[in-house]
């Protein structure tokens, strides 16, 4: 997770960047697990400022506050709290921020509700979320399909959305936020960066359910992982990666 936050770190400054974050600022990291853009929000609001990160998972508030603790951000707390009640005050913030978080939740209005209601009049809201349509290897692979299906089909019968990038503009607008603006970005992660292995590691997140449900049987799953961690291992194949759109804008006045 760690390793995540940091990958994103350039397209997270960007994004902080067009903002337009100031000294001063309340600014807000909803689900951020271990760190999440905490310490760019960190540094960019100053002491003046004040950052908080709500995170549910006990271990994951743990370790976000051992890594506040380890770079001294002085003005950054950890909550803990769920992303559809935050419990946090009520049109306080200047910037209200998730990354990843929308393609996990099944109350995806509710929470973006939440998320309006913690900003200030004019505020920023902004969303950061995948799409998996670009996700692919190339040379293709017969096991590449079978796994990304496979993780599909469990991740989406459990609520999630591995295609919600594409709705965040929709999401804002039916909210009434204003100014709305989009970017999409996409990259090939080298041999050695997690990203070109992440479909094996979300398979073996999601194991036990992609047999319980029959998709595969642990035979043809096993064979199949086997396959394309081979296949992955070769420097002439190249991945490209899920789309990582953000999406910003403000809540009206």
């Amino acid at each position: 997770m760690l390793s995540q936050a940091e990958q994103y770190e350039p397209t997270a400054n960007w994004l902080l960047d067009q903002i337009g974050v100031h000294r001063g600022w309340r600014a807000v990291d909803i689900g951020c697990g271990p760190i999440g853009i905490l310490n760019l929000l960190s540094q960019r609001v100053g002491p003046s400022g004040a950052v908080i990160g709500l995170e549910r998972e006990q271990r994951f508030v743990e370790m976000a506050r051992a890594e506040i603790a380890k770079r001294g951000l002085g003005n950054v707390t950890m909550v803990q709290g769920d992303a559809l009640n935050t419990g946090l005050e009520k049109g306080s913030f200047d910037l209200v921020h998730e990354r990843l978080v929308l393609i996990n939740v099944s109350a995806r209005e509710a929470f973006l509700t939440e998320m309006l209601s913690l900003l200030r009049p004019g505020g920023t809201v902004a969303l950061e979320d995948v799409d998996n349509v670009s996700w692919l290897c190339q040379p293709a692979h017969p096991s590449w399909d079978m796994l990304l299906n496979a993780f599909h089909t469990v991740f989406h019968a459990h609520g999630g959305d591995g295609y919600v990038g594409r709705r965040l503009p929709v999401f804002l607008h039916a909210a009434g936020v204003q100014n709305i603006q989009t970017k999409v970005t996409v990259e090939t992660p080298p041999l050695g960066d997690y990203r070109r292995t992440h479909l094996l590691s979300l398979i073996d997140s999601v194991r036990d359910k992609i047999i319980a449900n029959g998709v595969l049987d642990e035979a043809k799953l096993n064979e199949h992982r086997k396959a394309l961690a081979q296949h992955l291992k070769d420097p002439g194949t190249i991945v490209i990666d899920k789309l990582l759109v953000q999406c910003w804008g403000q809540k009206s006045r």
